[in-house]
C-alpha cells in the first residue's frame, strides 16, 4: 500500500527500503543514496541525479578539509549477500560504492569508493543529456 507519508512508493519500490540504507549512513552519503535510488521513480530523474552529483562533489570537498563520519550505525538489518544480490543494476553499483565508502576503514579506500560513485553518477547524467 502506498502511504505518501510513511511508505511512499518511491521509497519502497526496491527490495531493500531506502530508509533501511539511509538510517545507517550519515549526512551527505545518505542524501546521495536516497537521490540515486529514487531518481527514476519520481519523474525527476535527471534533477535527482544532478543533486546526487552535487552531494558527492560536496562530500569529496569536505573530506579534503576535515574528517567526516559516513556510517551512523554499524549493523544493517540485511546481510551483505542480500544487499549485493539486490543491487545489481547501474544504480546498484553506485549504491554499493556508497556502502563500501561508509564502512571503509582507511582514507584511500573511502576516496576511491566515492570517486567511483561520482563517476558512475556523472556518466549516467551524460547519457541522459545525450552526451557520451
Amino acid at each position: 500500500m502506498n502511504d505518501p507519508v510513511t511508505s511512499p512508493a518511491h521509497y519502497t519500490a526496491h527490495p531493500i527500503e531506502i530508509i533501511n540504507l539511509s538510517r545507517r549512513l550519515c549526512g551527505p552519503l545518505a542524501q546521495i543514496v536516497q537521490y540515486v535510488m529514487r531518481a527514476h521513480l519520481k519523474g525527476e530523474e535527471l534533477q535527482d541525479l544532478l543533486k546526487a552529483l552535487f552531494w558527492t562533489d560536496d562530500l569529496l570537498k569536505t573530506m579534503a578539509r576535515e574528517t567526516v563520519t559516513l556510517a551512523c550505525m554499524d549493523e544493517p538489518d540485511f546481510t551483505p549477500s542480500e544487499f549485493t544480490r539486490q543491487m545489481t543494476d547501474g544504480r546498484g553499483r553506485i549504491i554499493r560504492a556508497a556502502w563500501a565508502a561508509a564502512w571503509a576503514r582507511d582514507v584511500p579506500t573511502i576516496w576511491r569508493c566515492l570517486e567511483i560513485m561520482r563517476n558512475a553518477i556523472a556518466a549516467e547524467i551524460a547519457l541522459m543529456e545525450g552526451g557520451e
